[in-house]
Protein backbone atom coordinates (compact mmCIF):
# COMPACT_ATOMS: atom_id res chain seq x y z
CA UNK A 1 0.00 0.00 0.00
CA UNK A 2 2.81 2.59 1.01
CA UNK A 3 4.50 1.80 -2.15
CA UNK A 4 1.70 2.04 -4.50
CA UNK A 5 1.25 5.43 -2.83
CA UNK A 6 4.74 6.50 -3.32
CA UNK A 7 4.46 5.78 -6.89
CA UNK A 8 1.59 7.63 -7.45
CA UNK A 9 2.86 10.44 -5.53
CA UNK A 10 5.96 10.45 -7.93
CA UNK A 11 3.36 10.28 -11.53
CA UNK A 12 2.06 12.71 -9.72
CA UNK A 13 4.96 14.97 -8.72
CA UNK A 14 6.89 14.52 -11.80
CA UNK A 15 4.84 16.85 -14.59
CA UNK A 16 4.62 19.55 -11.65
CA UNK A 17 8.44 19.03 -11.71
CA UNK A 18 9.19 19.21 -15.18
CA UNK A 19 6.89 22.27 -15.90
CA UNK A 20 8.72 24.30 -13.19
CA UNK A 21 11.68 22.81 -14.46
CA UNK A 22 10.54 24.31 -18.28
CA UNK A 23 9.69 27.95 -16.41
CA UNK A 24 12.79 27.89 -14.43
CA UNK A 25 14.63 27.57 -17.70
CA UNK A 26 12.45 30.22 -19.53
CA UNK A 27 13.44 32.44 -16.77
CA UNK A 28 16.78 32.04 -16.90
CA UNK A 29 16.56 32.30 -20.29
CA UNK A 30 15.29 36.17 -20.05
CA UNK A 31 17.22 36.86 -17.42
CA UNK A 32 20.45 35.40 -19.97
CA UNK A 33 19.12 37.81 -22.51
CA UNK A 34 19.09 41.28 -20.08
CA UNK A 35 22.41 40.28 -18.72
CA UNK A 36 23.43 39.94 -22.66
CA UNK A 37 22.53 43.54 -22.90
CA UNK A 38 24.03 45.01 -20.08
CA UNK A 39 27.15 42.82 -21.33
CA UNK A 40 27.09 44.52 -24.15
CA UNK A 41 26.43 47.94 -22.27
CA UNK A 42 29.20 47.11 -20.11
CA UNK A 43 31.84 46.33 -23.68
CA UNK A 44 30.81 49.49 -25.24
CA UNK A 45 31.35 51.72 -21.89
CA UNK A 46 35.13 49.62 -21.33
CA UNK A 47 35.79 50.56 -25.07
CA UNK A 48 34.74 54.06 -24.66
CA UNK A 49 36.91 55.05 -21.44
CA UNK A 50 39.44 52.80 -22.92
CA UNK A 51 39.43 55.19 -25.49
CA UNK A 52 39.51 57.93 -24.01
CA UNK A 53 42.26 57.25 -21.25
CA UNK A 54 44.27 56.87 -25.18
CA UNK A 55 43.85 59.82 -26.55
CA UNK A 56 43.95 61.77 -22.93
CA UNK A 57 48.24 60.14 -22.59
CA UNK A 58 48.75 61.18 -26.29
CA UNK A 59 47.13 64.44 -25.50
CA UNK A 60 49.30 64.69 -22.44
CA UNK A 61 52.72 63.71 -23.87
CA UNK A 62 52.09 66.35 -26.87
CA UNK A 63 51.46 69.46 -24.08
CA UNK A 64 54.42 67.45 -22.15
CA UNK A 65 56.64 68.59 -25.16
CA UNK A 66 55.49 71.93 -25.19
CA UNK A 67 56.18 72.60 -22.12
CA UNK A 68 59.81 71.79 -22.26
CA UNK A 69 60.63 73.13 -25.71
CA UNK A 70 58.73 76.73 -25.18
CA UNK A 71 60.69 76.92 -22.15
CA UNK A 72 64.06 76.24 -24.25
CA UNK A 73 63.08 78.73 -27.14
CA UNK A 74 62.06 81.63 -25.01
CA UNK A 75 62.28 84.98 -26.12
CA UNK A 76 63.19 86.27 -23.00
CA UNK A 77 66.32 84.14 -23.13
CA UNK A 78 67.72 84.62 -27.31
CA UNK A 79 71.30 84.36 -26.54
CA UNK A 80 71.21 80.99 -24.89
CA UNK A 81 68.52 79.52 -26.95
CA UNK A 82 70.40 77.56 -29.58
CA UNK A 83 72.60 76.15 -26.84
CA UNK A 84 69.89 75.09 -24.80
CA UNK A 85 68.10 73.38 -27.94
CA UNK A 86 71.52 71.76 -28.81
CA UNK A 87 71.86 70.45 -25.07
CA UNK A 88 68.83 70.21 -23.87
CA UNK A 89 66.69 68.25 -26.74
CA UNK A 90 65.94 65.02 -25.99
CA UNK A 91 62.63 64.14 -28.24
CA UNK A 92 62.18 63.18 -31.80
CA UNK A 93 58.66 64.80 -32.04
CA UNK A 94 59.31 68.35 -32.69
CA UNK A 95 60.67 68.94 -36.11
CA UNK A 96 61.59 72.51 -36.08
CA UNK A 97 61.46 75.81 -34.15
CA UNK A 98 61.37 79.53 -34.87
CA UNK A 99 61.04 82.65 -33.18
CA UNK A 100 59.28 85.68 -35.25
CA UNK A 101 57.52 88.87 -34.16
CA UNK A 102 54.68 90.75 -34.62
CA UNK A 103 56.15 91.91 -38.09
CA UNK A 104 55.97 87.56 -39.29
CA UNK A 105 60.22 88.41 -39.48
CA UNK A 106 62.12 85.09 -38.47
CA UNK A 107 64.70 85.98 -35.57
CA UNK A 108 65.88 83.16 -35.00
CA UNK A 109 65.61 78.94 -36.60
CA UNK A 110 66.02 75.88 -34.64
CA UNK A 111 66.66 72.86 -35.75
CA UNK A 112 68.76 69.74 -34.99
CA UNK A 113 68.00 66.75 -37.01
CA UNK A 114 67.59 68.39 -40.49
CA UNK A 115 70.24 67.99 -43.69
CA UNK A 116 70.90 71.35 -44.87
CA UNK A 117 68.20 70.44 -48.06
CA UNK A 118 65.23 69.25 -45.47
CA UNK A 119 66.18 72.89 -43.18
CA UNK A 120 66.02 74.83 -46.58
CA UNK A 121 62.56 73.62 -47.64
CA UNK A 122 61.40 73.11 -43.60
CA UNK A 123 62.33 76.84 -43.14
CA UNK A 124 60.37 77.92 -46.74
CA UNK A 125 57.12 75.96 -45.08
CA UNK A 126 57.30 77.88 -41.72
CA UNK A 127 57.85 81.18 -43.60
CA UNK A 128 55.41 81.32 -46.64
CA UNK A 129 52.73 78.74 -45.50
CA UNK A 130 52.56 78.38 -41.42
CA UNK A 131 53.42 82.00 -39.95
CA UNK A 132 50.94 84.18 -42.35
CA UNK A 133 48.12 82.00 -41.24
CA UNK A 134 49.08 82.36 -37.55
CA UNK A 135 47.66 85.11 -35.04
CA UNK A 136 49.53 85.51 -32.34
CA UNK A 137 46.97 86.95 -30.57
CA UNK A 138 45.11 83.48 -30.05
CA UNK A 139 48.52 82.17 -28.42
CA UNK A 140 49.09 85.43 -26.00
CA UNK A 141 50.35 83.42 -22.83
CA UNK A 142 49.10 80.13 -23.68
CA UNK A 143 49.68 77.14 -26.13
CA UNK A 144 47.83 77.25 -29.55
CA UNK A 145 47.50 73.98 -31.77
CA UNK A 146 47.26 74.20 -35.40
CA UNK A 147 46.39 71.01 -37.27
CA UNK A 148 46.28 72.14 -41.06
CA UNK A 149 47.11 69.88 -43.89
CA UNK A 150 49.44 71.66 -46.85
CA UNK A 151 49.98 70.42 -49.69
CA UNK A 152 47.91 67.34 -49.21
CA UNK A 153 50.21 66.33 -45.78
CA UNK A 154 49.28 66.99 -42.36
CA UNK A 155 51.32 68.79 -39.78
CA UNK A 156 50.95 69.73 -36.08
CA UNK A 157 51.86 73.27 -34.90
CA UNK A 158 52.17 74.78 -31.49
CA UNK A 159 52.43 78.59 -31.24
CA UNK A 160 52.64 80.98 -28.15
CA UNK A 161 52.79 84.19 -28.06
CA UNK A 162 54.92 86.72 -25.29
CA UNK A 163 55.32 90.52 -24.97
CA UNK A 164 58.97 91.14 -23.96
CA UNK A 165 60.50 94.46 -23.69
CA UNK A 166 57.34 96.22 -25.49
CA UNK A 167 57.31 93.87 -28.98
CA UNK A 168 55.82 90.96 -29.35
CA UNK A 169 57.37 87.39 -29.76
CA UNK A 170 56.17 84.21 -30.96
CA UNK A 171 57.52 80.91 -30.06
CA UNK A 172 56.39 78.12 -32.62
CA UNK A 173 57.38 74.15 -33.06
CA UNK A 174 56.51 72.19 -35.87
CA UNK A 175 56.26 68.53 -34.81
CA UNK A 176 56.87 65.86 -36.89
CA UNK A 177 54.29 63.96 -37.38
CA UNK A 178 55.93 60.62 -38.67
CA UNK A 179 57.63 60.72 -35.84
CA UNK A 180 54.17 61.12 -33.62
CA UNK A 181 52.94 57.77 -36.19
CA UNK A 182 55.89 55.75 -35.69
CA UNK A 183 56.74 56.48 -32.08
CA UNK A 184 54.47 58.54 -30.14
CA UNK A 185 51.59 56.06 -30.58
CA UNK A 186 53.36 52.88 -30.22
CA UNK A 187 54.56 53.91 -26.83
CA UNK A 188 51.26 55.51 -25.35
CA UNK A 189 48.22 53.90 -27.12
CA UNK A 190 49.40 50.42 -29.13
CA UNK A 191 48.92 48.47 -25.63
CA UNK A 192 45.23 47.21 -26.00
CA UNK A 193 45.69 44.03 -25.07
CA UNK A 194 44.81 41.11 -28.00
CA UNK A 195 40.98 41.49 -27.38
CA UNK A 196 40.50 44.81 -28.88
CA UNK A 197 41.63 46.28 -32.38
CA UNK A 198 42.93 50.06 -32.72
CA UNK A 199 43.80 52.62 -34.94
CA UNK A 200 43.96 56.22 -35.78
CA UNK A 201 42.36 57.61 -38.92
CA UNK A 202 42.47 60.90 -40.83
CA UNK A 203 39.48 63.27 -41.49
CA UNK A 204 38.62 61.23 -44.68
CA UNK A 205 38.80 58.22 -43.01
CA UNK A 206 42.21 57.04 -44.33
CA UNK A 207 43.86 54.46 -42.04
CA UNK A 208 47.11 56.53 -40.32
CA UNK A 209 48.03 53.63 -37.62
CA UNK A 210 47.03 50.19 -36.07
CA UNK A 211 44.81 47.52 -37.74
CA UNK A 212 41.53 47.76 -39.71
CA UNK A 213 38.24 47.90 -37.77
CA UNK A 214 35.98 45.32 -39.81
CA UNK A 215 32.55 43.81 -38.28
CA UNK A 216 32.19 45.79 -35.15
CA UNK A 217 28.87 46.29 -35.11
CA UNK A 218 27.34 48.98 -32.44
CA UNK A 219 31.09 48.00 -30.17
CA UNK A 220 33.42 50.51 -32.38
CA UNK A 221 34.11 53.73 -30.57
CA UNK A 222 35.86 56.79 -32.14
CA UNK A 223 36.85 59.97 -30.39
CA UNK A 224 38.75 62.99 -31.91
CA UNK A 225 41.93 64.09 -30.06
CA UNK A 226 40.01 67.42 -28.54
CA UNK A 227 42.83 69.86 -28.98
CA UNK A 228 46.44 68.74 -30.60
CA UNK A 229 45.38 66.16 -33.49
CA UNK A 230 42.14 66.99 -33.67
CA UNK A 231 41.99 66.36 -37.55
CA UNK A 232 42.34 63.04 -36.52
CA UNK A 233 40.46 60.13 -34.53
CA UNK A 234 41.13 57.29 -32.83
CA UNK A 235 38.94 54.04 -33.20
CA UNK A 236 38.69 50.86 -31.10
CA UNK A 237 36.95 47.96 -30.93
CA UNK A 238 36.36 44.43 -29.31
CA UNK A 239 38.06 41.92 -32.13
CA UNK A 240 35.09 39.46 -31.18
CA UNK A 241 32.91 42.12 -31.84
CA UNK A 242 31.12 40.42 -34.57
CA UNK A 243 29.86 37.72 -31.95
CA UNK A 244 27.80 40.41 -29.96
CA UNK A 245 25.63 41.74 -33.33
CA UNK A 246 21.98 41.04 -33.00
CA UNK A 247 19.75 39.70 -35.29
CA UNK A 248 21.87 37.27 -36.70
CA UNK A 249 19.85 33.86 -37.35
CA UNK A 250 22.19 31.23 -35.91
CA UNK A 251 22.61 33.32 -32.52
CA UNK A 252 18.76 33.51 -32.50
CA UNK A 253 18.33 29.68 -33.03
CA UNK A 254 21.07 29.12 -30.49
CA UNK A 255 19.96 31.43 -27.95
CA UNK A 256 16.48 29.19 -28.24
CA UNK A 257 18.35 26.27 -28.22
CA UNK A 258 19.19 27.47 -24.17
CA UNK A 259 16.00 26.19 -22.86
CA UNK A 260 16.04 22.62 -24.25
CA UNK A 261 19.86 22.48 -22.95
CA UNK A 262 19.12 24.32 -19.45
CA UNK A 263 16.16 21.68 -19.18
CA UNK A 264 18.73 19.17 -19.85
CA UNK A 265 21.36 20.31 -17.44
CA UNK A 266 18.62 20.45 -14.50
CA UNK A 267 17.62 17.18 -15.08
CA UNK A 268 21.31 15.83 -15.09
CA UNK A 269 21.73 17.86 -11.87
CA UNK A 270 19.13 16.09 -10.28
CA UNK A 271 20.61 12.82 -11.38
CA UNK A 272 23.77 13.63 -9.71
CA UNK A 273 22.20 14.90 -6.41
CA UNK A 274 20.51 11.80 -6.64
CA UNK A 275 23.98 9.52 -6.94
CA UNK A 276 25.50 12.19 -4.63
CA UNK A 277 22.65 11.04 -1.99
CA UNK A 278 22.80 7.64 -2.39
CA UNK A 279 26.66 7.39 -2.24
CA UNK A 280 26.52 9.32 0.88
CA UNK A 281 23.76 7.48 2.74
CA UNK A 282 25.78 4.20 1.40
CA UNK A 283 29.09 6.31 3.15
CA UNK A 284 27.15 6.68 6.20
CA UNK A 285 25.92 3.50 6.33
CA UNK A 286 29.56 2.40 6.21
CA UNK A 287 30.92 4.95 8.95
CA UNK A 288 28.44 3.54 11.28
CA UNK A 289 29.45 -0.03 10.76
CA UNK A 290 33.01 1.36 11.34
CA UNK A 291 32.28 2.59 15.13
CA UNK A 292 30.83 -0.46 16.00
CA UNK A 293 33.70 -3.01 14.15
CA UNK A 294 36.14 -0.05 15.45
CA UNK A 295 34.87 0.27 19.21
CA UNK A 296 34.33 -4.20 19.23
CA UNK A 297 37.93 -3.82 17.69
CA UNK A 298 38.93 -2.03 20.97
CA UNK A 299 37.32 -3.88 23.46
CA UNK A 300 38.36 -8.06 22.46
CA UNK A 301 42.21 -7.03 23.14
CA UNK A 302 41.61 -4.49 26.40
CA UNK A 303 39.32 -7.33 27.74
CA UNK A 304 41.94 -9.93 27.32
CA UNK A 305 45.16 -7.37 28.58
CA UNK A 306 42.88 -7.16 31.42
CA UNK A 307 42.11 -10.45 31.95
CA UNK A 308 45.05 -11.93 31.83
CA UNK A 309 46.83 -9.30 33.70
CA UNK A 310 44.44 -9.69 36.03
CA UNK A 311 45.19 -13.31 36.89
CA UNK A 312 48.88 -12.93 36.94
CA UNK A 313 48.72 -9.84 39.31
CA UNK A 314 47.08 -12.30 41.58
CA UNK A 315 49.19 -14.73 41.31
CA UNK A 316 46.96 -17.41 41.00
CA UNK A 317 48.84 -19.05 38.04
CA UNK A 318 51.69 -21.16 39.25
CA UNK A 319 52.91 -23.05 35.99
CA UNK A 320 55.89 -20.92 34.68
CA UNK A 321 54.64 -22.05 30.96
CA UNK A 322 50.86 -20.39 31.57
CA UNK A 323 52.39 -17.51 32.97
CA UNK A 324 54.88 -17.35 29.89
CA UNK A 325 52.08 -18.24 27.66
CA UNK A 326 49.72 -15.52 29.43
CA UNK A 327 52.97 -13.10 28.82
CA UNK A 328 52.66 -13.76 25.16
CA UNK A 329 48.85 -13.54 25.00
CA UNK A 330 49.18 -9.36 26.64
CA UNK A 331 51.99 -8.62 24.33
CA UNK A 332 50.08 -10.23 20.76
CA UNK A 333 47.20 -8.25 22.31
CA UNK A 334 48.71 -5.05 23.02
CA UNK A 335 50.57 -5.34 19.43
CA UNK A 336 47.17 -5.44 17.43
CA UNK A 337 45.23 -2.75 19.52
CA UNK A 338 48.44 -0.56 18.93
CA UNK A 339 48.25 -1.14 15.22
CA UNK A 340 44.36 -0.48 15.52
CA UNK A 341 45.08 2.58 17.02
CA UNK A 342 47.94 4.15 14.85
CA UNK A 343 45.59 3.15 12.15
CA UNK A 344 42.67 4.77 12.99
CA UNK A 345 45.25 8.13 14.00
CA UNK A 346 46.47 7.85 10.53
CA UNK A 347 43.11 7.76 9.19
CA UNK A 348 42.04 10.66 11.01
CA UNK A 349 45.05 12.58 10.15
CA UNK A 350 44.55 11.85 6.36
CA UNK A 351 40.81 13.16 6.46
CA UNK A 352 41.44 15.89 8.02
CA UNK A 353 44.52 16.69 5.16
CA UNK A 354 47.28 16.85 8.30
CA UNK A 355 48.84 13.90 7.41
CA UNK A 356 52.29 14.43 7.07
CA UNK A 357 55.23 12.01 5.83
CA UNK A 358 59.12 12.37 6.48
CA UNK A 359 60.60 11.23 3.89
CA UNK A 360 64.55 9.56 4.26
CA UNK A 361 66.85 7.56 2.74
CA UNK A 362 66.15 4.11 3.83
CA UNK A 363 67.04 0.55 3.32
CA UNK A 364 63.74 -0.96 2.45
CA UNK A 365 65.15 -4.86 2.42
CA UNK A 366 65.74 -3.92 6.30
CA UNK A 367 62.57 -2.04 6.85
CA UNK A 368 59.98 -5.33 5.74
CA UNK A 369 62.42 -7.38 7.03
CA UNK A 370 61.68 -5.88 10.96
CA UNK A 371 58.16 -5.40 9.73
CA UNK A 372 57.51 -9.41 8.80
CA UNK A 373 59.20 -10.28 11.97
CA UNK A 374 56.85 -8.43 14.12
CA UNK A 375 54.19 -10.88 12.79
CA UNK A 376 55.47 -13.84 12.18
CA UNK A 377 54.95 -15.90 15.35
CA UNK A 378 50.52 -14.77 14.60
CA UNK A 379 51.35 -16.38 11.08
CA UNK A 380 52.57 -19.05 12.12
CA UNK A 381 49.97 -19.21 15.17
CA UNK A 382 47.20 -19.64 12.07
CA UNK A 383 48.96 -23.05 10.85
CA UNK A 384 50.30 -20.95 7.54
CA UNK A 385 54.33 -19.90 6.78
CA UNK A 386 55.24 -16.24 6.30
CA UNK A 387 57.95 -16.07 3.45
CA UNK A 388 60.23 -13.09 2.36
CA UNK A 389 61.81 -13.19 -1.17
CA UNK A 390 63.71 -10.09 -1.76
CA UNK A 391 66.01 -9.44 -5.15
CA UNK A 392 69.69 -8.92 -4.80
CA UNK A 393 69.59 -5.42 -6.55
CA UNK A 394 67.12 -3.79 -3.97
CA UNK A 395 68.73 -0.12 -3.87
CA UNK A 396 67.44 2.09 -1.44
CA UNK A 397 64.77 4.58 -2.00
CA UNK A 398 63.24 8.08 -0.26
CA UNK A 399 60.27 7.05 1.95
CA UNK A 400 58.45 7.69 5.63
CA UNK A 401 59.85 4.51 7.37
CA UNK A 402 56.62 3.95 9.88
CA UNK A 403 54.75 4.56 6.30
CA UNK A 404 56.34 1.69 4.73
CA UNK A 405 55.90 -0.71 7.63
CA UNK A 406 52.35 0.00 8.31
CA UNK A 407 51.71 -1.19 4.45
CA UNK A 408 53.25 -4.51 5.10
CA UNK A 409 51.30 -4.81 8.35
CA UNK A 410 48.03 -3.60 6.83
CA UNK A 411 48.13 -6.31 3.87
CA UNK A 412 49.73 -8.88 6.50
CA UNK A 413 46.97 -8.44 9.02
CA UNK A 414 44.51 -8.16 5.82
CA UNK A 415 45.52 -11.77 4.65
CA UNK A 416 45.31 -13.62 8.18
CA UNK A 417 41.38 -12.13 8.38
CA UNK A 418 40.62 -13.11 5.10
CA UNK A 419 42.91 -15.84 3.67
CA UNK A 420 41.65 -18.57 6.27
CA UNK A 421 42.87 -21.91 5.01
CA UNK A 422 45.89 -20.54 3.08
CA UNK A 423 49.35 -22.44 3.75
CA UNK A 424 51.41 -19.62 3.09
CA UNK A 425 51.27 -15.60 3.23
CA UNK A 426 54.23 -14.25 1.10
CA UNK A 427 55.91 -11.54 0.94
CA UNK A 428 57.85 -10.12 -2.44
CA UNK A 429 60.20 -7.59 -2.89
CA UNK A 430 61.47 -6.63 -6.56
CA UNK A 431 62.30 -3.98 -8.94
CA UNK A 432 60.88 -3.52 -12.56
CA UNK A 433 61.72 -0.47 -14.28
CA UNK A 434 61.00 3.05 -12.53
CA UNK A 435 59.26 1.34 -9.54
CA UNK A 436 60.05 -0.58 -6.61
CA UNK A 437 57.47 -3.56 -6.00
CA UNK A 438 55.94 -4.78 -2.85
CA UNK A 439 54.05 -7.70 -2.79
CA UNK A 440 51.93 -9.61 -0.40
CA UNK A 441 49.89 -12.77 -1.76
CA UNK A 442 48.10 -15.58 -0.21
CA UNK A 443 46.39 -19.16 -1.43
CA UNK A 444 42.70 -18.28 0.32
CA UNK A 445 39.39 -18.12 -0.96
CA UNK A 446 40.13 -15.28 -2.70
CA UNK A 447 37.94 -11.91 -3.66
CA UNK A 448 35.43 -11.65 -6.43
CA UNK A 449 36.17 -9.41 -9.74
CA UNK A 450 33.24 -7.49 -8.97
CA UNK A 451 34.59 -6.57 -5.20
CA UNK A 452 38.06 -5.38 -6.37
CA UNK A 453 37.43 -1.77 -7.59
CA UNK A 454 35.94 -0.82 -4.45
CA UNK A 455 38.79 -2.82 -1.73
CA UNK A 456 40.33 0.44 -1.24
CA UNK A 457 37.44 2.07 -0.54
CA UNK A 458 37.32 3.75 3.11
CA UNK A 459 34.82 1.69 5.54
CA UNK A 460 35.00 -1.11 3.00
CA UNK A 461 34.90 -4.64 3.95
CA UNK A 462 34.61 -7.52 1.60
CA UNK A 463 32.13 -10.58 3.03
CA UNK A 464 33.09 -13.52 1.66
CA UNK A 465 30.63 -16.50 1.49
CA UNK A 466 31.89 -18.63 3.99
CA UNK A 467 30.53 -17.86 7.74
CA UNK A 468 34.46 -17.18 9.27
CA UNK A 469 35.25 -14.89 6.82
CA UNK A 470 31.91 -12.62 7.87
CA UNK A 471 32.99 -12.78 11.66
CA UNK A 472 36.00 -10.97 10.85
CA UNK A 473 36.09 -7.86 12.45
CA UNK A 474 37.81 -5.23 11.08
CA UNK A 475 37.69 -0.92 10.76
CA UNK A 476 37.68 -1.20 6.69
CA UNK A 477 40.22 1.89 6.64
CA UNK A 478 43.33 -0.65 6.48
CA UNK A 479 43.40 -0.84 2.73
CA UNK A 480 42.44 2.74 2.35
CA UNK A 481 45.47 3.88 3.85
CA UNK A 482 47.83 1.50 2.23
CA UNK A 483 46.57 3.24 -1.18
CA UNK A 484 46.76 6.61 0.12
CA UNK A 485 50.67 6.27 1.64
CA UNK A 486 51.59 4.70 -1.78
CA UNK A 487 50.09 7.86 -3.85
CA UNK A 488 51.55 10.22 -1.27
CA UNK A 489 54.93 8.34 -2.29
CA UNK A 490 54.61 8.85 -5.97
CA UNK A 491 53.27 5.49 -6.64
CA UNK A 492 50.46 3.26 -6.40
CA UNK A 493 48.59 0.37 -5.18
CA UNK A 494 46.71 -2.09 -7.47
CA UNK A 495 45.54 -6.13 -6.28
CA UNK A 496 44.54 -8.95 -8.45
CA UNK A 497 42.66 -12.21 -7.50
CA UNK A 498 42.10 -15.85 -8.60
CA UNK A 499 39.87 -17.17 -6.29
CA UNK A 500 40.95 -20.28 -4.87
CA UNK A 501 44.29 -19.70 -6.06
CA UNK A 502 46.09 -16.85 -5.12
CA UNK A 503 45.08 -13.27 -4.26
CA UNK A 504 48.16 -10.58 -4.67
CA UNK A 505 48.29 -7.28 -3.52
CA UNK A 506 51.08 -5.36 -5.23
CA UNK A 507 52.25 -1.47 -4.02
CA UNK A 508 54.72 -0.04 -6.20
CA UNK A 509 57.24 2.90 -4.47
CA UNK A 510 59.07 5.04 -6.62
CA UNK A 511 62.61 4.54 -7.58
CA UNK A 512 63.71 8.15 -7.92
Amino acid sequence: MLRSLARNAILVLFPVILAAIVILGKLNFEAARKFGRWGERSIVESTFLLAKEKVNRVENEIIKTDNTFMQIVNPAHLGSACEKWTVGIQSNLVKAAVIFNEEDEVIQFFHDRLENDDAISTYKLIVDEIIPSTNWFDSLDQDKHYHWTINKSDYLITTLSTIFEGHVYTALLLYDTEQILGTLFPNTIEDVGHERNINVVNGQGERLFGEDLEDTGDFSVALRFPSTLYKWKLQLAPVSAALYTDKNPKMEIAEWALIPGSFGIIVFGIFILAMVWVRERRLNKLKSEFISNTSHELKTPLALIRMFSELLAMKQVKDPEKVAHYHDIILKETERLTALIDNVLDFSRIERGKNEYHFERLNPKETISTAIDIYRHRVEAMGASLTFHCSDDIPSIRADQDAVTLVLLNLIDNAIKYAKGTDVIGVEMYTRGKYLFLDVYDRGQGIPASHLKRIFERFYRYRGADHESNRQRGSGIGLSLVKHIARAHGGYATVSSTPGVETRFSVRFPLR
